[in-house]
């Protein structure tokens, strides 16, 4: 009789200054469905390492700057065979990931979670980030022939086969794009799953809309 090896989870959370969120994240993340959780650190200054390492979890310090590069240094120490991402600022909730594990399980290769699938929604969603995610959907369908409904939402889960066969070139937030879009290309099977983005909690978001809306347009138009 053959029998199939048990999936491996790592879950993977890049950080950067969330001291105040950090620990909310890491206390909801399912523990019965998660057997690694690795935190890379971008050399945070306001207590965040000191305090993963209080918490007791693995910590790395991010080797070269960019959110794809934080991912990927995540992705060099991980045991799983299953890869998820998450960020550390509260807005993601970690109790949708038996979700995306549900769709590994039914044989799905990627699994993204969205904002704007029926079920889904948004608390922290603002005016202009709504209407930049829209068009740069509608491009990224338009461009690469993808049914996606949210390329601006890095919540993901992913078999580490299928991210060892696709070589990602990014080094910041074109990253989160680059990803789904040669999965897609490369023939694998993607699904979507609807996730509710909670607000934002503690300090204002670090990323700048115009840098990353150009990150991800020009990972659009190169892949």
């Amino acid at each position: 009789m053959n029998h199939i090896a048990p999936k491996v989870v790592t879950v993977i959370v890049p950080t950067l200054n969330e001291v105040e969120n950090i620990e909310k994240v890491l206390m909801e993340i399912p523990k019965e469905k998660v057997d690694e959780i690795l935190i890379v650190d971008g050399h945070s200054t306001d207590g965040t390492v000191e305090l993963v390492r209080k918490l007791g979890y693995p910590l790395i310090f991010q080797e070269e700057k960019g959110f794809g590069k934080a991912i990927e240094m995540g992705i060099k120490h991980a045991k799983g065979d299953v890869l998820i991402f998450i960020t550390a600022d509260n807005s993601q909730n970690p109790k949708d990931i038996p979700k995306l594990l549900d769709k590994l399980d039914e044989g799905y290769d990627l699994v993204l979670a969205s904002r704007y699938l029926p079920g889904a929604g948004s608390e922290d969603d603002t005016l202009l980030h709504y209407l930049g995610n829209k068009f740069f959907t509608f491009l990224c369908n338009i461009v690469h022939k993808t049914n996606f409904s949210d390329t601006l939402y890095f919540f993901q889960a992913i078999r580490k086969k299928v991210f060892d066969s696709v070589k990602l070139t990014s080094s910041d937030f074109g990253y989160c794009i680059e990803l789904p879009i040669k999965v897609h290309k490369a023939g694998f099977k993607v699904i979507q799953v609807p996730s509710f983005e909670r607000k934002r909690s503690g300090s204002k978001a670090k990323v700048s809309a115009f840098s990353t809306g150009w990150e991800i347009l020009s990972a659009i138009l190169k892949y």
